[in-house]
């Protein structure tokens, strides 16, 4: 439900000191008794009348700082592991998390072609026997 506008919260309260009864209030703006009621509760306990700020649900760890310390760290060693930027942030975290971070921050890990081709070659060959007895 969306808060009510500045404007009727400030009539709602003109028309409180002027000792209206809250269903008198609410029946003049089409709003619920219990709404009306609050608006004056807010203003009594915290002399506001503006609502209340939305801070329910769980915080997320990838704040600002921690993500730069991520691209700083990326940038430094691209060849490194999830697991291994997880133990050096000393991060709580799955490595699975980890990966969501970096499509979030655009990152892409790379491991480098320094590492000559395997001498051993392929293991099969492609659409041959594939390993069936006929």
């Amino acid at each position: 439900m969306e808060a009510y506008p500045l404007l009727v919260r400030k009539r709602i309260i003109e028309l409180y000191e002027q000792n209206k009864s809250t269903k008198e209030i609410a029946e003049t703006f089409g709003i619920c008794r219990s709404g009306t009621r609050r608006v004056k509760q807010r203003h009594r306990e915290t002399g506001s009348i503006a609502p209340r700020e939305h801070k329910a649900g769980r915080k997320p760890k990838l704040t600002e700082p921690l993500a730069q310390q991520i691209r700083d760290h990326v940038a430094a060693d691209p060849d490194c592991t999830r697991e291994e930027i997880i133990a050096a942030l000393q991060i709580n975290i799955a490595p699975q998390t980890m990966s969501k971070w970096f499509r979030k921050l655009g990152l892409v890990l790379k491991k480098s072609r320094c590492m000559p081709p395997s001498r051993i070659g392929l293991t099969s060959k492609l659409h041959e026997n594939c390993g069936m007895i006929i």
